[in-house]
């Protein structure tokens, strides 16, 4: 099963992501302009559905809880135009808005901490969680208990690291401005 399909299927979702928006949060402007920076331009219009697609999990009758971290850097990085990125932003806080979603920010001034490592995700599948750690040309899903548990443990490590909710808020808040 691809980690697609665990998307799917997801109770929980907890994601960090330290360089970009996590899929399940982009736009599909900021996606397609991700795609373009990376060179991607074949696929991008393409893979940009396909992460829109992915997406519709967020609309479901019952949605899974999104727990997303994601460093300042995130922010700050201007991927596309000024318009893109205030419409990133502004979109992360109406998903903000969610009660079944936490969006918290990493602060620049932590330094070093566990997701410097690189991306993951945790997923809750009733009674079952499975983890995805992300690499450069791929990933690696993890289903072996102890080495779920070692990602788990990494992901508490930067939330508590993390700004509180209201200070994440504020944060992009201040940073979209700087967009406008």
């Amino acid at each position: 099963m691809k980690k697609a399909q665990y998307e799917k299927s997801a109770e929980v979702v907890r994601v960090y992501h330290g360089k970009t928006v996590p899929l399940l949060a982009q736009t599909e402007d900021y996606a397609l302009a991700l795609l373009r920076a990376a060179g991607r331009m074949r696929e991008a219009e393409a893979e940009t559905k396909a992460r829109m697609k992915r997406q519709e999990i967020l609309f479901r009758k019952e949605p899974p809880y999104l727990w997303i971290l994601l460093d300042q850097e995130v922010l700050e990085c201007r991927i596309g135009d000024h318009a893109v990125m205030r419409d990133q932003l502004g979109h992360l806080l109406k998903m903000g808005e969610n009660p079944r979603t936490m969006i918290r920010v990493v602060a620049r001034t932590v330094g070093w901490h566990p997701g410097h490592d690189g991306p993951l995700q945790i997923y809750k599948i009733r009674s079952r969680e499975l983890a995805y750690a992300g690499a450069q040309i791929g990933g690696r899903l993890i289903e072996a208990g102890d080495e779920v548990a070692t990602v788990a443990i990494r992901f508490e490590q930067i939330g508590a690291l993390a700004l509180s909710r209201d200070a994440s808020r504020e944060l992009i808040e201040q940073t979209m401005r700087t967009y406008e």
